[in-house]
Order: structure tokens, then sequence, then C-alpha cells
């Protein structure tokens, strides 16, 4: 049994689910570093040895597919094996499979509760955190993380507003599973019904479905208040 805490790499490019990760494995025992891109995450893992990897799967400059697969290529007669954990704010069986096909060894869904933290470090890093952390999944979201939510969150919005004028659809579609994946990560279930609905109407190019688009942007904007 491991003695000391794992040493774990998240990445992700949303800041909120960056910081309640973080929060969470470090109350686990954890040591945590944070990449917020894939580029930054295989710089990071050439550099040093983590114990596990918890991997976004959907990011602007190289998706979490992608950066598992690059991973199992270095490790290729190397004999080191790191795990990587997908995580998503999808949670099918087509996006499963496509984790597992590049490399991943398991796929998880946001929000993230305590008790998954625990099997994952139990199952893969052989570390018992039961001892180290009473934390609740209930217990009240730091002021701080709160914050910085909801900041992102406009500065988000308004990117993803922009996108809709400039009829960036892919932009639209990126930026909206980002906000989706952290309103899910802080327990926003009115958000992440609208983010899903923006992701249905975006891709579409008529006008209905501009309007549709135009009218859940502002209701995420009341949303966030």
């Amino acid at each position: 049994m491991n003695q000391h805490g794992p040493r774990v790499l998240v990445v992700d490019d949303s800041a909120t689910s960056r910081t309640m990760l973080e929060k969470q494995l470090q109350r686990c025992g954890c040591g945590v570093e944070c990449a917020e891109n894939g580029s930054s995450a295989l710089a990071a893992m050439a550099l040093g040895r983590y114990d596990l990897v918890l991997l976004d799967c959907y990011m602007p400059d190289m998706n979490g597919y992608e950066v598992a697969r690059r991973v199992r290529q270095r490790e290729e007669n190397s004999g080191v094996y790191t795990p990587l954990i997908g995580i998503s704010a999808e949670a099918d069986a087509t996006h499963t499979q496509l984790c597992l096909d590049s490399g991943m060894d398991g796929v998880l869904g946001k929000p993230l509760p305590l008790e998954q933290f625990k099997q994952l470090l139990a199952l893969w890093c052989d570390f018992d955190p039961a001892s180290t952390t009473t934390v609740s999944i209930n217990e009240p979201v730091p002021p701080d993380l709160e914050l910085l939510f909801h900041q992102t969150s406009l500065q988000d919005l308004d990117a993803m507003t922009l996108a809709h004028l400039q009829s960036d659809r892919a932009r639209v579609m990126r930026l909206a599973h980002r906000m989706k994946g952290a309103a899910l990560t802080m327990r926003r279930p009115v958000m992440v019904s609208i983010l899903e609905g923006i992701e249905l109407r975006a891709p579409g190019q008529d006008a209905d479905s501009r309007a549709a688009v135009s009218a859940l942007l502002e209701a995420l904007r009341e949303a966030l208040g």
C-alpha cells in the first residue's frame, strides 16, 4: 500500500473544473499539478512521472484522445505506464469507446463525486484516502471557486455570443461544451440544460436555429445573474 499521496496531473481547459478537481484531490491527500491544454500536459509528462492523469476529452489545441495516443506511443518499450482517466461532460457509449480506443484506462462523467476519487486512487495508485479526508459531496462551494466560476462563465458567454454573431458555429459548440463541463462540476442544472440546448441547436444554419441559440444565450446570461 502506497504510504505517500499519489502525484496526479489534472488536464482541463476549464479553470473552474481544474480548480475544483485540484481541491478535491488535495483533500484526498494527493499532490496535484494542473495543465490547461493537451500540449502543456505532454510537456509536463515529459519532465516527470505521475501516478494518475485525469484528462479532459475536449480541448481546443489537442483533444484528450490525441493526448492519450501520444502518451501511449511514448511509453512503448519504455517500461513506463501511466494510468489515464478521461473526464468529460459526455457519458454515452460511443464516447466511452473512443476514450478506450485512444489508450485511456477508463472514463468518468462530470461531476466526479468523492467516492469516485477514492475508488480511482485505490485502484490505480494503491492508496487509501479514507483516513485523509472527511469531505462531503454536499458541503458548500468555497467563495473563491464561486467567483472563479462566475467570472470565467461570463467570459465564455461573451465569447460565445460574439462567435454566434459571426456565425462561427464550431466555436459556439466548443465554448458551450466547456461551460457545460464547468456547470456540471458546480452542479448548476439550469445552466447545464440551457447549454445542452445550445449544443443541440448551434449546428443549424436556418433562421429558426439561429433565433433559438440567441434566445438560449439570453437565458444563460439571466441564469448567471
